[in-house]
C-alpha cells in the first residue's frame, strides 16, 4: 500500500478505478444502464426524429453536457444546429478541446461518441492525478498528496454529466507543472488547451501574465522566450474567438446573455439563506457541506498564501479566482451542481497548501469525506 502512495502512476490507476466505478454505479442506478442519460439530451434543444440513433431525450432544457455531445459529433461542424442538436448561443463553442478529445477517442464514429466523452473524462481525472502527486512531490510531499488535487468533489458531478471541468483542470495542472520545471512552450500549449476547455481557466494565464509585465514594468528583464508561457494561450483563443466570429457574427465569449458577475458577496449571501431556508432538503444540506469544505480549503489557502513557496504566477491566479468566485451570480452560486465551476480556484488553492509548510491531514479528511458523500449522492440523483 506504501509503494502505492509513493507512485504516481499507481495513484493515476487507482482514480481511474474510483471513476469507472463511479461511473458504473450511476449508470446502473440512476440512468437505468443508458449511457446516454449522462448527455442528458433536453427536447428544447432537440429535433426528435434528427438525433442520432439512441439517444435519449428528456423533456425541458436537458444540461450543458448535450452541446459538448454535439460537438464532438463533428468538431469541425458548427453550424448552431446540426445533427437534431441546436446549440442554445455561440458561446458553447469556446470550449472545444473536450469535444475535441472525445470525437478523436470515438474515430469519429457518432455511436462511440456517448461512450468516449466519459471515457475522456474517467482518463482525464487519471491524468489529473498524476501530474498533481507530480507537483506535490516538487514541493517536497509524497506523491499521494496529489490526491488533494484530483480529489475535487465537483469533479462527479462533471464526471456524470459529461461537462469539461476535469479536462480543463488536467491541462491546467499540467500547465503549472511546465511552469514550475522551467519549460514554456509546453506550458503555453497546455494552458491553451486548458483555456479552450474551458475559458475560467484564464485566470491562470492571467496570473502568469501579471508576473510577466509586473517584471518588464521593473525593469527586471526583457520579454523572453519564457513569455511564451502566456502568448500562446492567448494567441490561440484570440484565434479560436475569431473563427467563432466569423461563424456566428459576434465573438463567442460575449454571446452568453447571461452577466455571471454582481457585486462582491451578494449571490452568495443569497444562496446561502436560500439553502438554509430548503433544510433539511438533502440537497441543501449537501450543498451546505459542500460549501464548508471550499470555503475551508480556499480560506486556509489564502491565509498560508504569504508564506507558501507556490510561484508567483499562482498566487496571482489564486487571487484573481478568489476574486472572481464572490462576483459570480445567484444562478452559478445558487446550483446544485457541486460547485463545479469553482474548480480553478479550489486546483490554485490546494497547489498553494501543497507547496507550504501547513499539516494538510485535517483538510484531506474533510475533503475525502465530502467526495464520499458527493459520490453516493450523485450515484442516487442524476
Amino acid at each position: 500500500m506504501e509503494r502505492a502512495l509513493d507512485s504516481p502512476v499507481r495513484l493515476a490507476v487507482g482514480v481511474a478505478v474510483l471513476a469507472a466505478a463511479f461511473v458504473v454505479a450511476r449508470l446502473a442506478v440512476v440512468a437505468h444502464g443508458d449511457i446516454t442519460r449522462f448527455i442528458d439530451v433536453g427536447s428544447a434543444f432537440a429535433l426528435v426524429h434528427h438525433v442520432p440513433r439512441g439517444i435519449t431525450i428528456v423533456p425541458g432544457g436537458g444540461y450543458d453536457g448535450q452541446f459538448y455531445y454535439r460537438l464532438a459529433l463533428d468538431p469541425a461542424n458548427l453550424h448552431r444546429t446540426a445533427y437534431g442538436i441546436t446549440l442554445d448561443n455561440g458561446y458553447r463553442i469556446q470550449r472545444i478541446t473536450y469535444p475535441v478529445l472525445a470525437w478523436l477517442l470515438a474515430a469519429g464514429q457518432q455511436t462511440a461518441v456517448p461512450y468516449s466523452l466519459v471515457a475522456v473524462n474517467v482518463v482525464s481525472l487519471a491524468a489529473l492525478a498524476w501530474l498533481a502527486a507530480l507537483v506535490a512531490r516538487d514541493c517536497g510531499r509524497r506523491p499521494a498528496w496529489g490526491l488533494l488535487v484530483a480529489g475535487y468533489f465537483g469533479f462527479l458531478f462533471s464526471l456524470g454529466r459529461d461537462l469539461t471541468e476535469i479536462c480543463e483542470a488536467c491541462f491546467v495542472v499540467a500547465g503549472l507543472l511546465s511552469l514550475r520545471r522551467g519549460r514554456p512552450v509546453w506550458a503555453g500549449l497546455a494552458l491553451a488547451a486548458a483555456v479552450l476547455s474551458r475559458e475560467t481557466a484564464l485566470v491562470v494565464v492571467a496570473g502568469v501574465v501579471l508576473v510577466a509585465v509586473g517584471d518588464v514594468v521593473r525593469g527586471r528583464r526583457r520579454p523572453v522566450r519564457a513569455d511564451l508561457a502566456f502568448i500562446l494561450p492567448v494567441a490561440l483563443y484570440a484565434a479560436w474567438q475569431a473563427i467563432g466570429w466569423a461563424v456566428y457574427g459576434s465573438i463567442p465569449i460575449g454571446s452568453d446573455g447571461e452577466n455571471n458577475l454582481t457585486y462582491p458577496f451578494v449571490s452568495m449571501a443569497k444562496a446561502l439563506a436560500d439553502n438554509l431556508g430548503q433544510l433539511p432538503s438533502e440537497h441543501a444540506a449537501v450543498w451546505l457541506a459542500e460549501l464548508v469544505a471550499l470555503g475551508t480549503v480556499v480560506v486556509v489557502a489564502g491565509l498560508t498564501l504569504s508564506r507558501s513557496r507556490a510561484r508567483p504566477a499562482e498566487k496571482w491566479a489564486w487571487a484573481v479566482a478568489a476574486v472572481l468566485a464572490i462576483c459570480l451570480t445567484t444562478t452559478l452560486w445558487d446550483s446544485h451542481a457541486d460547485f463545479r465551476g469553482f474548480e480553478d480556484l479550489y486546483v490554485l488553492s490546494a497547489v498553494v497548501l501543497l507547496d507550504s509548510d501547513r499539516n494538510l491531514r485535517a483538510l484531506a479528511v474533510l475533503m475525502g469525506v465530502l467526495w464520499a458523500v458527493t459520490f453516493v449522492h450523485r450515484v442516487v440523483y442524476l
